[in-house]
C-alpha cells in the first residue's frame, strides 16, 4: 500500500470519527435550510437594534435572555436621560415564528420547519422607562462602559439559561455571560432603578460603581 493510499485512508478515518462525535459540520451556502436559518439570525439582530437601540443612543447594554423578552439600558443623548427599553415578547422567538411554522410529525409530536413564504411579522411592543441623569453621571457611566469594552473577556461562561449582556460604546462591543460578574449585577440593578423611577438608587449605584472602579485602578 503506497503513501497516497495510506494518507487517504487515515484522512477518511479521521473525518468519520469527527462526524460521529458531532464535530464535523458541513455548511453549503446553497443549502436552503442553512440560508433560511442565517436569514433568521440577521432578521432578529436587525430587529433587536431597531427596537432597543434607536439612533440617539450613545452607549449602553443589551440583555438577551434565552427564555424571556430582551431589554436594553442606554444613554439617550437627545433627552439626556437613561432609558430602559423592554420588549413585551421575545424578539428572537417572534422573528423565528415569522420565518418558521410548526409541522406535525405524528399525533404527539411537531417540529419547526422553514416557511416557503414568510408570515406577516408583527413586532413586539416595547415599553420605555426613563430617568434624568447629570452630565457628571454620564461621564462616570461612560468610563464604566469603556472599561467593560476594554476589559472584555475572551472566554465567556454561559449561565444556566444562556443569558448574555452586550455592552456597546463608540462602535465597539463586549459581551458578558456571568451572573456573578460585578458589572452585570450593577447593570441589572441600574436598569431596575430606571424602570421603577428610583432616582436616589440610581445616584448611589453610579457613584458606588465608579468609585469601586477607581479604587481598583480600572
Amino acid at each position: 500500500m503506497n503513501k497516497k493510499v495510506v494518507s487517504t485512508v487515515l484522512f477518511t478515518l479521521v473525518t468519520l470519527t469527527m462526524a460521529a462525535q458531532g464535530r464535523l459540520i458541513r455548511i453549503d451556502s446553497e443549502d436552503e435550510t442553512w440560508w433560511k436559518n442565517s436569514r433568521q439570525m440577521t432578521f432578529a439582530r436587525n430587529e433587536l437594534t431597531r427596537l432597543l437601540k434607536p439612533k440617539d443612543v450613545e452607549f449602553g447594554v443589551v440583555c438577551q435572555p434565552s427564555f424571556s423578552p430582551e431589554w436594553a439600558l442606554s444613554y439617550d443623548s437627545t433627552t439626556h436621560t437613561l432609558v430602559c427599553r423592554k420588549a413585551d415578547k421575545s424578539i428572537w422567538h417572534t422573528t423565528y415564528k415569522a420565518l418558521h411554522k410548526l409541522k406535525k410529525v405524528d399525533k404527539k409530536h411537531s417540529k419547526w420547519v422553514p416557511r416557503k413564504h414568510p408570515k406577516d411579522y408583527v413586532a413586539p411592543n416595547v415599553q420605555a422607562y426613563s430617568l434624568a441623569i447629570t452630565d457628571e453621571q454620564v461621564q462616570m457611566l461612560k468610563a464604566i462602559w469603556t472599561t467593560a469594552v476594554g476589559n472584555a473577556e475572551k472566554k465567556m461562561d454561559a449561565t444556566l439559561d444562556g443569558t448574555s449582556w452586550e455592552y456597546f460604546i463608540d462602535g465597539q462591543r463586549a459581551k458578558a455571560r456571568r451572573e456573578d460578574n460585578a458589572l452585570v449585577r450593577f447593570t441589572n440593578e441600574l436598569a431596575d432603578a430606571v424602570r421603577t423611577g428610583d432616582a436616589s438608587r440610581k445616584d448611589t449605584l453610579i457613584d458606588n460603581e465608579f468609585q469601586r472602579g477607581m479604587v481598583n485602578g480600572k
